[in-house]
């Protein structure tokens, strides 16, 4: 049973990280977005624009601190089924993507 767990919380931690990758180059992409288009709606545009571009940029900014809460909110699902299966994957969190899978399963068996 604990290499098929072990398993299971590999496959759950990469999908995690894949998941925090792909929303940190999103991220990446909408500010270089930002930095380019900046000069022309401050120019051309109403006073909107650039309030809009300077509010959603705060919020990606910020985002970025918390790539681990954003990426495990849309890991539910997975984790609910891996915990059906697991009863001791139900005690996952969000910060448990950095740490080793074997020690992590020993610690999720603990709490």
């Amino acid at each position: 049973m604990s290499e098929q767990a072990i398993a299971k919380l590999k496959q759950l931690q990469e999908k995690q990280t894949s998941i925090k990758i792909s929303i940190g180059v999103t991220i990446g992409i909408i500010f270089l977005i930002y930095f380019f288009t900046f000069a022309m709606l401050v120019d051309k545009f109403p006073p909107a624009f650039f309030i809009f571009e300077a509010i959603t940029s705060l919020i990606f900014f910020i985002s970025l601190f918390i790539l681990n809460r954003i990426s495990f909110f849309f890991m539910g699902g997975k984790i609910k089924k891996a915990a059906k299966e697991f009863p001791a994957l139900a005690k996952y969190q969000a910060n448990d993507v950095d740490t080793k899978a074997e020690k992590l399963l020993e610690e999720l068996q603990a709490r």
